[in-house]
């Protein structure tokens, strides 16, 4: 199933360092923490380098470098949107700083009535619920509780409910947390019956599925699409919105500046046509340059590939995590899951804080996993069943500046150079530290939250310090 590992491997640099341990010996690195971010591709690093000589300003220059520039700019473009299925007659790609500055940008540009709703879920993360709040009104479609997808029933209801006042519908396309993939072109159709706009942060899950914004003239098409390179091998800093041409000229866009005008007098503004209204600003060109070369580096492999590679991952560390006593796991336990989710599994360990589980699994294993609550703090609080007088609790610890034993998960989270192998040195580590617990002793830092080795707290160290 996954022979071509070795190849995938071999796709990404920096796979080869090894990090020191507690116990004096180095190891290479195992990182699991890839739904916060993935490390670059080699060809996304090359052709940076490759083009830096080259590199001038767009638009406007009549100099070879300018208008070479400007050519590979809007070629990126076209990869972009050949690589969502966005009709370039109908849909625009807009590149911006990341996922939460396209969400923003679509929230400032929503200009809503005083009576019109925004629709987002329990499930999602903050850079798709915080926006909103400042937006207008906003309510929150539930989730199932037993296994935490979404309650379709529930955003049945909650339209019907504000009948025909809801705007938009905002959709993650998998959680951060669960690894819960949504039916967005079945949540569109739905959306779409009611006269309602629809948008998926597809943050976490344009790197492991293949996503199309589908047809304008389907009920099934997507009318926005928000993601970030970070989490798709190049992490430059870079995003893309993309969504209805006719949108983006209604109004003042949302950042003004050079760039995003035609014509300015004192008393007067003509801005440009999208994308260019919504580009103010010299933009992130070896950015948007590595998204390019990162679709095309997953088109190469092909998106199919990558999701057999990552259904089978997980299936593999269900298997493992469901045989280890006192490790509970958070969301579908079944390995042979009935529908189909990304490789981002949440565990809680009966013996230990997940600040802790997390920092014995990096310190003394050399194993990179993420603890906490993971930017989606509702979605969490539903998954513990936290009532409102524990979640008051909370508020006063953390206002009171202690965040030591909040509520969390420890998430382990897949890309395509993981191998099998390294989840059965995960599956030996957990049965280690559940057997016989830490080798060391850690305190916890109240300001922070976070376990450190007790009288160590320094011992991070690279050859590569500024």
């Amino acid at each position: 199933m996954l022979q071509n590992v070795p190849d995938f491997r071999n796709l990404v640099i920096g796979l080869e360092n090894e990090v020191s341990l507690l116990d004096g010996r180095k190891r290479p690195y195992v990182n699991f923490d890839n739904a916060a971010t993935t490390p670059p591709f080699k060809k996304v690093l090359n052709a940076i380098n490759e083009f830096s000589g080259w590199y001038s300003s767009i638009h406007r220059g009549t100099g070879y470098k300018s208008l070479l520039s400007t050519r590979i700019y809007n070629q990126c473009r076209e990869i972009v949107a050949n690589f969502i299925g966005a009709d370039p007659a109908f849909y625009i790609v807009i590149f911006c700083g990341n996922a939460t500055d396209a969400i923003n940008r679509v929230c400032r540009r929503l200009n809503l009535e005083n009576d019109q709703v925004v629709l987002t879920t329990i499930m999602e993360h903050h850079s798709n619920q915080l926006p909103w709040r400042f937006c207008g009104n906003v309510d929150y479609v539930e989730i199932n509780a037993r296994d935490g997808t979404l309650d379709l029933d529930d955003l049945k209801a909650k339209l019907e409910k504000y009948n025909g006042r809801v705007r938009l519908v905002t959709v993650t396309g998998t959680s951060n947390i669960t690894g819960v993939i949504n039916p967005v072109h079945d949540i569109a159709r739905m959306v779409h019956e009611y006269d309602a706009l629809f948008l998926v942060d597809a943050a976490q899950l344009i790197a492991h599925r293949a996503l199309s914004m589908g047809d304008p003239s389907d009920p099934g098409h997507i009318d926005f699409l928000a993601f970030s390179a970070h989490k798709m091998y190049a992490p430059f800093g870079s995003g893309v919105l993309a969504g209805p041409r006719d949108f983006f000229r209604k109004g003042p866009p949302a950042v003004v500046g050079g760039g995003a005008v035609e014509l300015v007098t004192t008393d007067e503004i003509l801005w440009s046509d999208a994308p260019n209204i919504e580009e103010a600003g010299s933009p992130n060109f070896f950015g948007v340059l590595g998204i390019a070369k990162a679709i095309q580096v997953l088109q190469e492999i092909g998106m199919e590939k990558v999701a057999a590679h990552d259904r089978e991952l997980t299936r593999k560390t269900l298997r493992m995590l469901v045989g280890i006593p006192g490790i509970r796991i958070f969301g579908d336990p079944n390995p042979d899951f009935s529908r189909d989710r990304s490789g981002v599994i949440p565990i809680l360990s009966e013996k230990h804080e997940h600040g802790l589980l997390a920092s014995i699994l990096g310190y003394e294993w050399g194993i990179g996993v993420r603890h906490g609550c993971f930017c989606a703090h509702t979605y969490l609080t539903r998954l513990f069943g936290l009532t409102r007088e524990e979640l008051e609790r909370y508020l006063k610890q953390v206002r009171l500046g202690n965040s030591a034993d909040l509520p969390g998960l420890v998430r382990i989270s897949f890309a395509l150079y993981n191998t099998l192998e390294e989840v059965e040195y995960l599956e030996y580590a957990l049965k280690e530290i559940m057997n016989n617990n830490a080798r060391f002793s850690y305190i916890q830092n109240p300001g922070d939250g976070e376990y450190y080795p007790q009288g160590r707290e320094g011992m991070i160290g690279s050859p590569f310090l500024l």
